[in-house]
């Protein structure tokens, strides 16, 4: 009778594993995210008066959490992934900003936007343009590149954006991209 059960036990630990495997789905596979900017290589802000990337010291030994991406002003905005925006606000240090929950516990937030076209609520899909490049926030100063700051948090975690399998150039000086260990 005991070898009766076995593939009810066994049918059912499969359906658990698979379950687990799916929640997790959206880590197992960073490839998955579309550029948040319109061009071929991402480019980090990196100037005289700031370091653009991931984990850069701050003042009140804070630190980046989030990457700055070079762009012309108005450059149109697009989601990494559907989603739904949690947040369209204002910030002192942002600026204007949007905030989408994928799933899974997996955030995004884009910073220093001259506009958004989305607001608390809506869903938006994979590559949807949710606003615009600006230069809002602590990045208003005419001495700062207009850039997006990008963030994205797993479990409310910030993590390396360029970890994201995007193409991304660490500075305008430099020609190799980044993969999240400091290059190729």
């Amino acid at each position: 009778m005991a070898a009766d059960r076995r593939p009810f036990w066994l049918g059912l630990a499969a359906g658990l594993a698979l379950t687990v495997l799916a929640r997790e789905a959206p880590y197992l596979n960073w490839k998955t995210f579309a550029a948040p900017l319109e061009t071929d290589v991402l480019q980090v802000r990196q100037d005289a008066k700031g370091d653009g990337h991931f984990g850069a010291p701050r003042s009140g030994r804070r630190s980046h959490r989030g990457i700055d991406l070079l762009a012309p002003l108005n450059s149109p905005v697009r989601v990494i992934r559907s989603g739904t925006v949690i947040e369209v606000g204002a910030h002192r240090g942002l600026g204007r900003f949007v905030e989408v929950s994928h799933g899974g516990g997996l955030t995004s937030l884009y910073a220093h936007l001259a506009s958004s076209r989305v607001e608390r609520g809506d869903r938006v899909t994979q590559g949807q343009v949710i606003g615009a490049v600006g230069k809002t926030g602590n990045a208003r100063h005419p001495w700062i590149s207009s850039h997006l700051h990008f963030e994205v948090a797993r479990r409310g975690e910030v993590v390396d954006p360029s970890t994201l399998g995007l193409r991304v150039l660490a500075s305008s000086s430099e020609t190799e991209p980044m993969n999240g260990r400091g290059g190729d």
